[in-house]
């Protein structure tokens, strides 16, 4: 799903069901009503200062709604509402210092309409140019993924074809587990990419699917835990994707470095709300890293790629197993 740029140009958003003519007369009449209403309040305290003042902000309005058509029905109609209602008079007639005043007034809202017009259609071809650009991104990003998706079928198909030949239980065996990893993996792909853009997803059901896939994909089939726990929130696409591959990564390289030679252990992942915020953490029971072993490991590449695009933090302990901390704002919660 791409997640368009509002365009307000009411003739064109309305187009083939409201005659454009329509679309712009409601313009038009709602700038004058717009007008009139701020005249009101303005009289219930200084009645008839600046009897034209008021034209400009409507005519505007009216012209970035509706175009340049909508913006000079409100400068001229508001300017003849406000010549025969606000404007003062002498002995019941105006001057002809009024009259040209007027006459300049209608000229400088007429350039004031201009101006606004050529912003609007400036900005009409700008938001075209920008959804296009998303039209185009959503279409190789979905291209990409249904490669992708094609690779891991490949694969488990030539792991399969292998598998039936081979007359040995123990490469059987082996090709059978490495087929389930590929499936595991090819899992844990959908549920990261497959969330429609701009909408907010559920992190703990987020983190549940991701954890049960990355149990399955990575880790041994005895020897090792992995247990979950996360507070029922909801983040934006973007910040759960970076969430979850942040934990996918975290918990693939505690599987490869912190239990070797067979060591049994655990991996705790929580995602909990702290004082300044939210917390993603990931804790191992293994043996730990040291501090050059966490620079290279944790500290550079995928993993920091992914904090920042997460706007969080990320703090690495290792002295007793191995515990990464990813602290993320208030602001990533989604009401």
């Amino acid at each position: 799903m791409v997640h368009r740029v509002v365009n307000l140009d009411i003739p064109g958003r309305f187009a083939g069901t409201v005659p454009v003519w329509l679309s712009r007369l409601a313009c038009a009449l709602f700038g004058v009503g717009l007008a009139v209403a701020m005249r009101l309040a303005i009289d219930l305290v200084a009645p008839g200062v600046a009897p034209f003042a008021l034209v400009y902000p409507a005519a505007l309005v009216a012209t970035l709604l509706g175009g340049w058509q909508a913006g000079l029905g409100t400068l001229y109609f508001t300017q003849v509402l406000a010549w025969m209602f606000v404007m003062p008079t002498v002995g019941g007639v105006h001057t002809q210092v009024q009259f040209i005043g007027a006459v300049l007034v209608a000229i400088t809202g007429t350039m004031v309409v201009l101006v606004g017009e050529g912003f609007r259609v400036s900005s009409r071809h700008i938001v075209a140019e920008r959804n296009a650009k998303l039209a185009e991104r959503e279409l190789m990003f979905r291209e990409l993924q249904h490669r992708v998706t094609n690779d891991f079928a490949i694969v488990n198909s030539l792991l399969d074809l292998q598998r039936r030949r081979s007359n040995s239980p123990e490469t059987r065996d082996a090709l059978e587990q490495a087929m389930g990893r590929v499936r595991s993996i090819a899992r844990i792909h959908r549920r990261i990419y497959a969330i429609p853009e701009g909408s907010s997803v559920s992190i703990r059901q987020y983190i549940d699917d991701l954890c049960v896939a990355l149990r399955d994909a990575v880790l041994p089939p005895a020897g090792i835990g992995l247990k979950w726990d996360c507070e029922d929130v909801k983040l934006t696409r973007e910040c759960a994707l970076s969430v979850g591959l942040v934990a996918n990564e975290l918990v693939t390289n505690a599987v490869k470095h912190a239990f070797p030679d067979g060591r049994d252990g655990e991996i705790r992942v929580r995602f909990s709300r702290t004082g300044n915020g939210w917390r993603l953490s990931v804790v191992d029971d293994g043996v730990g890293m040291s501090p050059a072993d966490r620079k290279a490991g944790l500290g550079t590449g995928l993993i920091e790629s992914f904090v920042a695009q997460a706007g969080g933090t990320l703090t690495v302990t290792g002295e007793r197993g191995t515990a990464a901390h990813l602290d993320l704002p208030p602001s990533v919660a989604v009401a």
